[in-house]
């Protein structure tokens, strides 16, 4: 994950008063167009969620090398953001009783218990899902080389890559670690009786989603091509480009989406969160745990709860973050994620909230 945010909280007002106003989705469009120009990244896309309002914006085409201009139908691939949707899994199965937070790991796979580490013996969904079970990051590409697969089935890929993981060294509590979440979709998926790619796959389907597994260009060259530097050059990598995430990784943030249904799935947390009980799953999900809670990471600024988080495999870039009190949410896509590129989202809201404010003035005046 990079850096959270620093938003100017004390325009979120400014921001609420303007998203009534229909020439939001313009300023977004014109704030989007002037980014990819001056920091040569080929597309971005953005929302802005207020109440039952969203608004959109793109710019950019699918590639460098493509004209084909992206839309609010282009996916683009959120990648650690999908471990939002894996802990959204988790509480719909411990509404059914079929688990809770406390279940420990080794409850449901026995057979992974061994006297390499013992440290891992009482590992829980909870400690999973909030980066507490103290499992390796696996979030480089040496880290997953290290790892032997020979199985076909995805459900079989996970057992064999957890009794490898588990007998690893342990690493200090609160490290982010794809390798959790890959753990975690395990005790779904048997509490469910059902693959974890199933599962994800009727979550979209029932609420009418667009979506692909892996990177979206590999389902279909319309959709946003992923990019990185090669020779200082910015090189967009084609369908048939060796890089991808192993496909058993789905849970930890393979996941690709459009910005229209993205932010559809954002304003279902914002309504979620307007019920303030701390027993309610959306709270939960995003506030039980400080600092990083399940699939959300979280802080507080000028008084106010905020919810966040970054998805990047280092080719695409996804941010998003929820002020649930004022029924915010802002999220950004990219299809580049250098450094300049991260920083440019950042400087595009920035940008995006003191353009509001000039709007709103102007108006008020």
């Amino acid at each position: 994950m990079k850096k959270i945010i620093t938003l100017c909280f004390t325009l979120t007002t400014t921001i609420i008063m303007l998203a009534q106003n229909t020439q939001h989705s313009k300023v977004i469009d014109s704030l989007l167009q002037a980014s990819i120009k001056e920091h040569n990244i080929p597309a971005m896309a953005a929302a802005v969620i207020h109440g039952d309002n969203v608004f959109y914006g793109t710019a950019g085409t699918i590639s460098n090398k493509s004209s084909e201009a992206v839309t609010d139908k282009t996916l683009f691939h959120i990648a650690s953001n999908t471990k939002a949707f894996t802990s959204f899994l988790a509480f719909q199965q411990i509404e059914k009783g079929n688990l809770s937070l406390e279940t420990p790991l080794l409850s449901l796979f026995p057979e992974l218990k061994n006297d390499k580490n013992s440290a891992y013996h009482s590992i829980t969904l909870k400690d999973l899902l909030s980066h507490n079970a103290q499992v390796q990051p696996f979030t480089a590409g040496n880290e997953i080389n290290q790892v032997k697969i020979t199985k076909e089935k995805n459900t079989d890929k996970r057992s064999e890559f957890a009794s490898q993981v588990l007998k690893l060294s342990t690493v200090e509590k609160g490290t982010y670690s794809n390798a959790g979440y890959i753990l975690a979709s395990m005790m779904i998926e048997k509490s469910a009786k059902k693959s974890f790619e199933d599962l994800l796959a009727d979550f979209m389907k029932n609420k009418n989603w667009d979506y692909s597994f892996g990177f979206p260009n590999k389902k279909d060259t319309n959709h946003a091509w992923g990019h990185w530097i090669e020779n200082n050059k910015l090189v967009a990598l084609a369908p048939d480009h060796f890089y991808k995430l192993p496909d058993y990784m789905l849970a930890a943030g393979d996941l690709s989406m459009n910005i229209k249904d993205y932010a559809l799935w954002l304003h279902q947390h914002i309504q979620g969160l307007q019920n303030i009980d701390t027993n309610n799953q959306y709270q939960m999900m995003h506030f039980q745990q400080e600092g990083m809670s399940y699939g959300w990471g979280n802080t507080i600024q000028n008084g106010q709860k905020l919810s966040y988080h970054d998805g990047s495999t280092g080719t695409y870039y996804t941010h998003a973050i929820l002020i649930p009190e004022n029924k915010l949410g802002i999220t950004i896509f990219a299809n580049a994620a250098d450094d300049k590129h991260v920083e440019a989202i950042y400087e595009m809201q920035q940008q995006l909230i003191l353009q509001l404010k000039k709007i709103t003035n102007a108006n008020n005046s």
